[in-house]
């Protein structure tokens, strides 16, 4: 059974709690414990709330969840990603990146609704799920 590095994109509207079909499908990895979270993932999402009690109960809510640790061996694999992915002519946020390198390194299908995560999970081999929602 696969595991999930879950995107932002999926958290944001999880927590806005309006589209059913993501609603459903995170719950169902974190019922299963298959859904990991990670220092950049929690970074942007805070960065989008702006009251500190709503922060706090986001951190709270991560707690429980399998954290992924960005080292100094996850950063170089990030840096090499980039660059093989400038070389064909591909710029992609760092963040985003960093996403790829934790899971591809960890063995974790990324869990997105960003479009743009298949341009890079394509030539860096890394394991997406696209979450289409209408």
């Amino acid at each position: 059974m696969n595991e999930y590095l879950v995107d932002t994109s999926v958290w944001v509207e999880y927590f806005r709690g309006k589209k059913i079909a993501v609603k459903k499908r995170l719950e169902k990895l974190l019922d299963e414990n298959r859904a990991h979270v990670s220092g950049i993932i929690l970074a942007e999402l805070i960065t989008g709330i702006s009251n500190e009690k709503d922060q706090r109960f986001l951190e709270e809510c991560f707690f429980g969840l399998p954290y992924l640790e960005a080292t100094r061996e996850i950063f170089s694999i990030t840096g090499k990603m980039g660059a093989a992915l400038r070389k064909k002519g591909i710029t992609m946020p760092l963040s985003d990146l960093l996403i790829a390198a934790l899971a591809k390194t960890h063995v974790l299908t990324v869990l997105t609704l960003d479009n743009h995560f298949q341009t890079l999970a394509r030539p860096l081999n890394v394991q997406m799920e696209l979450l289409k929602v209408f």
